[in-house]
């Protein structure tokens, strides 16, 4: 896919997945309160404070092989530079690995101030809205994706689901499509489109992933995908 990949793909999945698992925490509190909470930055900030060091760690198990996906054609030719006598002896973390994963220096550069963009947001009791994420890139970077993108709506959508568990940390089954739709719809904005969408108030579930899916090839493959992946949770 590298030869095709958008510039929103990347930071579209980053967001994916500060957006889900900070979701996946908050969802798990709701359940284990009495009455309802408002959530306030400084709740937030609150709830996250022992999440926060957990998430470098869970940001590599989730995102490592889907940015490996993007940035490369095959899993061989990453497979074959990371074993490489000048590359190997090199490896020494997740830091080193993902510099590789990114493929060249300016998307590992663009990774990292993604991943610290939406850190200090959360550090700040709030997920990195979608006008601040459109905000934080020049005119004419983003672009609306053109047709068929299925390989790329797979990977968000296993994103969403997986970080979102990461954070729950259990599967509680009932409402949790609720929380998964919202985040799809957001989150396939990201990196489907130029811009954030502007809903009617009266717009259907149906309505708004037909709008953000672009084709109804890329919005089968988001649902068949998240509900292969929610099973995977089981």
């Amino acid at each position: 896919m590298a030869a095709n990949i958008l510039n929103n793909f990347q930071p579209a999945l980053i967001r994916a997945f500060f957006s889900a698992y900070t979701e996946g925490v908050l969802a798990m509190e709701a359940d284990n309160q009495t009455e309802a909470v408002e959530l306030t930055p400084q709740r937030v900030k609150q709830i996250m404070l022992s999440h926060y060091e957990d998430i470098s760690k869970h940001f590599f198990n989730i995102l490592f092989n889907p940015l490996a996906l993007l940035h490369y054609d095959t899993a061989e030719e990453l497979i074959s530079i990371l074993r490489s006598p000048e590359v190997a002896p090199t490896l020494q973390s997740p830091v080193d690995l993902f510099k590789h994963v990114c493929r060249t220096e300016e998307s590992h550069e663009d990774m990292v101030a993604e991943y610290r963009r939406n850190f200090t947001s959360l550090l700040s009791g709030r997920v990195l809205s979608l006008e601040d994420f459109y905000a934080g890139f020049p005119d004419g970077y983003l672009a609306d994706a053109q047709g068929s993108q299925q390989l790329a709506v797979r990977i968000l959508t296993q994103t969403v689901v997986r970080a979102f568990f990461a954070g729950r940390k259990d599967y509680q089954g009932g409402t949790n499509q609720i929380y998964l739709f919202r985040l799809l719809i957001e989150n396939m904005q990201c990196m489907l489109h130029a811009k954030p969408m502007d809903f009617d108030d009266d717009a259907d579930l149906n309505e708004m992933f037909a709008t953000v899916c672009i084709t109804p090839e890329n919005m089968n493959t988001m649902l068949t995908t998240m509900q292969q992946t929610l099973q995977e949770q089981q």
